[in-house]
């Protein structure tokens, strides 16, 4: 029984460790961009394809200046893809996980 129980506990522990271990991309501490992603859900929430392309522009222009880190930038982006391909539920639920995941002030 043993041997069962510490093939249990390691199998438990090791879901734990790889389910734990994701944290997205960070926005970093620039207001401006996590503005810009709260709208971003907003606009996803409300699958407003107008509002998200003009957040996409708005997330664009703070990559190019600096504010937005490239690996966030990715990752919104295929954010925004899933919900123009008409996945907004999932997109919402991506978005939510990635905006959760925020470590701001750090």
């Amino acid at each position: 029984m043993n041997g069962r129980l510490s093939k249990v506990l390691a199998i438990g522990s090791l879901a734990l460790a790889v389910g734990g271990c994701w944290a997205p991309p960070q926005i970093g501490g620039d207001e401006k961009s996590f503005k810009a992603v709260d709208a971003l859900y907003t606009a996803v929430s409300l699958r407003e394809t107008k509002l998200v392309d003009q957040c996409e522009g708005d997330l664009k222009g703070l990559r190019e200046a600096g504010s937005l880190g490239e690996d966030a930038s990715k990752a919104l982006e295929s954010i925004i893809a899933e919900a123009r391909g008409g996945a907004w539920e999932d997109a919402q639920s991506r978005l939510a996980r990635f905006m959760e995941g925020q470590r701001r002030g750090r």
